[in-house]
């Protein structure tokens, strides 16, 4: 049985009197750039790879890879070459993938690198080849090479200690027999075998395949290896035979059935509330009882209660018209209060769905616009110029899909937690910890940070809402140049980094400030920004041919 939750933010943490991040003149400088031995390796799709969902994969991957558990930045030059930049800004050789007589022409995908915390790296070719790395340094270093496996990019991997393997999460995009493109998650499991407490070998026993619709911007194993937690623009399913595929669609339509089928839908503008209801055929031509009181209302039709509840403002008692069209019901009401805003219809009814309003959209847009200005308001000063990159995807690509939150039980294959993100409240960063992860989603115009934890209760999951950064989901969507979205684990800042030269750094307000800082850093780098890692002191920049390192704070 699914467990349908719902992500509400915690109210004490949201900062609702906050007004803008405000441009600061304090320094961030860049204490270190290293210029590189050889360029950063880098691939472009190849003709068959002509999807948005490969486009997306490509345009946005991070050649520079983070290791939680010892403080450094890993990535591969042309050469083929694996480099490690440590805390003590010492840049080391840690391995050769490669010969020059490598065949180029299995490599499907950009290279990708990932971590556990016993000293174990896993590096993929992005083709037919896992690189599996045991050791701190290049002279204790073993190496194990499992393959052929499928091209992709890994996105976790996980140390299992009680079944002593590991847990390597791959993704790529697979064409169905039709030639639709969509993701496939491969999970190869792979056994470690130890003599006196020391990797002898490691060999691949097993592997699940999955897919999704859509795209995937989240994946997490926990550390028991029985549950996997995703980010989706649709819902995971298990690649299964004839027989099992029909259950599983049975199951899921289930499931679809609770998350995508709201009691009813609402809007609103600035005087108003509208409210539309499903209703049953043979219903269309009777007349429902409403009734508005100034902070209930009630909804009913042929003696089934359709909407009953406290509203979360005040409505103008007894004003609401209503009108059917064709199998919908669709009700106006009054506010009482003109101007101010609702985050909900019903207080704490979760069946129903807010609709944004266009005009009203536009409006806010204007309104909030200083929210992500580039400069002080007090001042002229010289800012860069913000504009369009190709490499940028359409947002209307990213568009018009729910997102989905799900944790999923492997060894059983189904869901056990699931919460409907919509298609608006998407990823804005993914920050992994030492243990769990942290992730953070757009909220209205706002930002929440969530923290989940492994559990050892397989009926819990402990995924909990820490801190915010109101109107950064606004200020987001206005850096039509980015690239990265990044923030150290502690969640102090956050830095959008764009496809060349700039990078912007947001402070996390403290609570009830009206404003808070904004930063801007000119790199006056005119090659592609390929990568980027933030820490709680310092933030990473990888461009084509040079390293740099940002002091974000002196402690």
């Amino acid at each position: 049985m699914t467990e349908i939750i719902e992500l509400c933010p915690n109210r004490s943490l949201m900062n609702s009197s906050f007004e803008k991040y405000q441009f600061s003149t304090d320094a961030a400088p860049i204490i270190s750039e290293i210029k590189l031995k050889n360029h950063v390796y880098r691939i472009e799709p190849n003709q068959n790879q002509e999807s948005w969902l490969e486009a997306r994969l490509f345009a946005f991957h991070n050649h520079l890879f983070k290791n939680v558990y010892d403080i450094s930045c890993w990535f591969i030059d042309k050469d083929w070459t694996v480099w490690r930049l440590d805390k003590d800004n010492s840049l080391d050789e840690m391995y050769k993938l490669y010969s020059a007589d490598i065949d180029l022409s299995k490599l499907m995908y950009n290279p990708s690198i990932g971590f556990t915390l016993n000293n174990i790296t896993v590096i993929s070719n992005g083709g037919e080849k896992l690189e599996v790395l045991v050791g701190s340094t290049k002279q204790n270093m073993k190496v194990f090479s499992l393959g052929p496996i499928e091209p992709g990019i890994i996105m976790n991997v996980q140390y299992i200690e009680k079944d002593l393997k590991i847990i390597v999460t791959m993704c790529t995009i697979a064409a169905k027999s039709d030639g639709k493109k969509y993701t496939q998650l491969t999970l190869l499991s792979c056994t470690l075998q130890y003599i006196e407490n020391e990797i002898k070998n490691i060999y691949h026993i097993n592997k699940q395949l999955l897919k999704v619709q859509g795209t995937v911007d989240y994946i997490y194993v926990e550390k028991n290896g029985n549950y996997l937690h995703s980010i989706c623009q649709n819902n995971i399913d298990f690649e299964k035979g004839d027989t099992q595929e029909s259950e599983n669609k049975i199951k899921q339509s289930n499931i679809d059935l609770q998350i995508k089928t709201p009691k009813y839908y609402w809007s609103q503008d600035e005087d108003s509330l509208t409210v539309c209801i499903k209703i049953l055929k043979q219903y269309t031509n009777k007349q429902p009882k409403i009734q508005v009181k100034p902070l209930e209302l009630s909804v009913v039709m042929e003696n089934e209660i359709l909407i009953q509840g406290e509203c979360q403002h005040r409505l103008e008692e007894n004003m609401a018209t209503w009108r059917f069209k064709g199998d919908t019901l669709q009700i106006d009401l009054s506010k009482y209060e003109n101007g101010l805003m609702w985050n909900e219809l019903i207080k704490g009814d979760t069946g129903g769905e807010c609709l944004p309003n266009e005009a009203l959209a536009a409006e806010i847009h204007t309104r909030l616009a200083h929210l992500c200005t580039d400069q002080n308001n007090t001042t002229g000063g010289d800012q860069p110029c913000i504009g369009f990159n190709a490499e940028q995807l359409e947002e209307c690509d990213l568009e018009g899909k729910d997102n989905f939150l799900q944790r999923i039980n492997l060894p059983m294959q189904t869901t056990t937690h699931l919460a409907r993100l919509g298609s608006n409240n998407h990823v804005l960063f993914t920050c992994k910890r030492k243990y769990g992860q942290a992730i953070c989603l757009r909220h209205d115009h706002d930002a929440c940070v969530w923290m989940i934890d492994d559990v050892n209760d397989d009926a819990e999951w402990d995924i909990r809402h820490t801190h915010s950064f109101p109107r950064f989901g606004y200020v987001e969507a206005s850096k039509t140049n980015k690239k990265f979205c990044v923030s150290p684990a502690d969640g102090s800042y956050i830095a959008i980094v764009e496809h060349v030269r700039h990078v912007f750094l947001y402070e996390k307000p403290d609570d009830g400030a009206k404003t808070a800082k904004q930063r801007i850093i000119d790199l006056n780098c005119e090659t592609s920004i390929m990568g980027a890692i933030a820490t709680k002191k310092y933030l990473f920049v990888l461009s084509k041919d040079k390293l740099y390192r940002l002091q974000i704070y002196d402690n």
